[in-house]
């Protein structure tokens, strides 16, 4: 096949995460520790469009309205229009894998043990994502105090990757435990599992290709495509 490069110096270390975001950019993030938005039309890298991260970044998701979730080490960063919103720190746990929901009203993060959403209240300039911690129990609260949350427990290693289901209502997320599930955002008792997905080494990776669809890849070099029942 054919491919083509970018002008200009890009990141100068390895890239850990990219995505495609509404405005036709692409947005990654390195162990530079900077995010950059290059614009696909004009193949150009430009330093006005990198932004320097606290801490090292190694994952992220786009939405809608401009809005980044950047995952880095120990912290989650909010961002809109290449402009850092603020930072969430002392999670109690370390963020591994980001999946904006396609309304951008939802953000589900997934962890070492378990995977959890969280409400974007979307305002016209903020993005706000508060949080508390009680008991040990990682609480997230919208701006009005009202709990936004769900903690979804199953997985008994590191989330890897985490996606949205076309329908809006699930979420799929694959971990080191060689598991797959599918969680229903309104119960989290509520789950389909996919145990041994890959059984020779973890995922590394999901997509859905419609609302009953899904499909996984792991580093055994195998791709897989899953039909999924609600029943």
């Amino acid at each position: 096949g054919e491919n083509d490069g970018f002008s200009g110096k890009g990141h100068t270390n390895q890239v850990s995460r990219m995505a495609v975001d509404e405005m036709d950019q692409l947005v990654t993030c390195s162990m530079d520790d900077t995010v950059r938005y290059t614009s696909l039309g004009k193949r150009d890298y430009s330093g006005q469009d990198a932004v320097k991260m606290d801490v090292q970044p190694k994952c992220l998701a786009v939405g809608p309205g401009g809005y980044t979730v950047v995952l880095c080490i120990g912290q989650i960063v909010l961002m809109k229009d290449k402009k850092k919103c603020f930072a969430i720190d002392d999670l109690g746990y370390e963020p591994e894998a980001v999946a904006i929901h396609p309304t951008g009203g939802t953000a589900a993060v997934g962890g070492a043990e378990y995977a959890r959403t969280g409400n974007l209240a979307l305002s016209a300039n903020l993005l706000i994502f508060n949080q508390k911690s009680k008991n040990g129990q990682f609480l997230l609260f919208s701006s009005s105090g009202q709990c936004e949350h769900n903690v979804f427990y199953g997985h008994h290693a590191k989330v890897v990757c985490i996606a949205w289901s076309p329908d809006n209502e699930h979420f799929a997320s694959g971990g080191m435990d060689m598991m797959v599930y599918i969680w229903t955002v309104s119960d989290p008792e509520t789950r389909v599992k996919i145990p041994d997905a890959h059984r020779l080494h973890h995922v590394s990776g999901l997509a859905w290709l419609d609302e009953h669809t899904l499909v996984t890849t792991s580093h055994d070099a195998s791709v897989k495509e899953w039909s999924i029942s609600y029943n």
